[in-house]
């Protein structure tokens, strides 16, 4: 996995598709006072400031081969938040992380990081005669362009690669308000548990892309996800507050650290 950049500076961001994500993107980085140096849309094409330092594909396969022209042209670092690539485009991407850093990011969300956590968590210990029927569920509203989400197969995926199980069933529901819900449920003779998270403001997707160009500002070549992302800066928040020496967080917290 790549190294974490060193670098504190916030690095001047480019952004492709100014759709809902790319939008809010944008708009959190004005409130912030951060440096946009590119947009890119199908509406208006490329517009340079100056060659960004990280660029956020927030657009559609379409703008694929452009935004992999762009990186390996400026050797660019890049955060991926198009999740409905083909297999070719991702391959593309994984050649391109070769030279560059590239984050994969399906779901951009602290708290669906702490989902996935408490999941592999409930794994660890639901073998067995403990062993429970897990579902997963996804609402998104009327829209949504794929059923079920990306997320949605993340989850039930990160579920069997840590219980051995898979999930009994995966229902997508499209109403609502925005963004989205995603929910873990586990389901025993007489109770069942349920872990939810849900996003209600498409700032929350953009602070998560912002948090993943942070990261890949001055990275090593590679292809992370989110996962590698946020288990880097959740390691270092807590070395910053003195609950890590060695690797090994202290005795107050139940949980290891990620090395």
């Amino acid at each position: 996995m790549p190294e974490a950049p060193a670098t504190p500076e916030a690095p001047a961001i480019g952004i492709v598709g100014l759709g809902r994500l790319g939008s809010a993107v944008r708009s959190v980085c004005r409130a912030e006072g951060r440096d946009v140096a590119l947009t890119a849309s199908r509406r208006s094409g490329w517009s340079y400031a100056r060659v960004p330092d990280v660029l956020v594909d927030a657009s559609a396969p379409e703008a694929h081969a452009d935004v992999l022209d762009h990186c390996a042209t400026h050797r660019t670092p890049l955060v991926v938040c198009v999740s409905n690539l083909t297999d070719g485009q991702w391959k593309a991407l994984a050649e391109l992380a070769e030279v560059v850093p590239v984050v994969r990011a399906t779901n951009l969300s602290f708290g669906h990081y702490l989902q996935v956590r408490i999941a592999e968590c409930t794994a660890a210990v639901t073998g067995g005669r403990f062993a429970a029927a897990t579902t997963v569920r996804e609402r998104h509203p009327l829209g949504k362009a794929h059923r079920p989400s990306a997320t949605a197969l993340a989850l039930a995926d990160g579920w069997a690669a840590a219980s051995g199980r898979a999930v009994a069933d995966i229902a997508d529901e499209r109403s609502g308000l925005p963004v989205s819900e995603h929910e873990l449920s586990h389901i025993w003779p007489g109770e069942s548990l349920h872990v939810r998270h849900h996003v209600a403001d498409w700032d929350v997707p953009a602070r998560g892309a912002l948090a993943a160009a942070d990261w890949a500002h001055g990275a090593a070549p590679g292809l992370v996800t989110m996962r590698d992302v946020y288990d880097d800066l959740v390691h270092d928040g807590l070395v910053h507050d003195g609950l890590v020496h060695d690797g090994l967080v202290h005795d107050d917290l139940t949980a290891r650290s990620t090395p």
